[in-house]
C-alpha cells in the first residue's frame, strides 16, 4: 500500500514528535517534562501537538506499526497452515520495529518507569487483539481459540522485545526466532498424550 505524501508527511510529524518526547524523557524522565517542552523541542505548536497525540504519555508510544490489511487478508484466507501465516505475520511486525531500534529502546525505558504510558500501549494492543481475533475466527475452531492465538501474537511480539532488550548479543529477528520455537515446542507439549 502506497501511502499520499500527506499521510507519509502526517507520520513524519508524528514520529518527530514522539522521538522528542522520548529524547526528553531520557534527559528528566516522562513526568517532569511538560506537553509545551515537547513542541517546542519538536518545532510544532502546542496545539499541532494535540492535533497528534492526546498526551505526553502517548506521544512517548507513538503510533505502534499496525498490522497491514494484505496481512490480515492472509490471516483470514490464508493457504499455507496457520502456523506459517502467523510467522509471516510476526516477521514483518519485528522487522517493522527493528528499523528503528534506538527508538524502541527509549519506549521500552518510558514504558518500565510510567504506569499511564503502559495502559495507553495495552490499549493499543487489546485493539489490535480484537482485530486479530476476527481474522482468525475465519480457521480457528471457535471465537475462544481465535482470541487466544490473537493474544499469542501481542505476547510473542512482546516476549520478543523483551528477550532483545535483556540479550546484548540478539538481534529482534532472532529473538523472535527464538520466542517462536518455544511457542511452538509448548504447543506440541501440550498436545502430547498424558503418560
Amino acid at each position: 500500500m502506497t501511502l499520499s505524501l500527506r499521510e507519509r508527511r502526517r507520520q513524519e510529524t508524528a514520529r518527530h514528535i514522539q522521538r522528542a518526547t522520548l529524547e526528553l524523557a531520557m534527559q528528566s524522565g516522562l513526568e517532569n517534562v511538560t506537553t509545551e517542552e515537547i513542541a517546542v523541542a519538536s518545532g510544532v505548536s502546542a496545539r499541532t501537538f494535540f492535533n497528534y497525540f492526546a498526551n505526553k504519555e502517548a506521544a512517548a508510544i507513538g503510533h505502534p506499526p499496525n498490522f497491514s490489511e494484505e496481512d490480515k487478508d492472509v490471516l483470514r484466507n490464508g493457504t499455507a497452515s496457520l502456523a506459517a501465516d502467523l510467522k509471516l505475520l510476526l516477521d514483518k511486525q519485528i522487522a517493522s520495529m527493528a528499523e528503528d531500534e534506538e527508538l524502541l529502546r527509549m519506549v521500552g525505558r518510558v514504558l518500565r518507569s510510567n504506569e499511564k504510558a503502559r495502559g495507553i500501549l495495552e490499549g493499543f494492543l487489546m485493539a489490535e487483539r480484537r482485530e486479530i481475533a476476527d481474522c482468525l475466527s475465519h480457521r480457528a475452531i471457535n471465537h475462544h481459540t481465535a482470541a487466544a492465538l490473537a493474544k499469542t501474537v501481542t505476547d510473542t511480539i512482546g516476549g520478543a522485545i523483551y528477550l532483545w532488550e535483556h540479550d546484548g548479543n540478539m538481534s529482534l529477528g532472532t529473538a523472535l526466532d527464538t520466542v517462536w520455537e518455544g511457542l511452538i515446542d509448548a504447543s506440541r507439549t501440550l498436545s502430547l498424550p498424558a503418560d
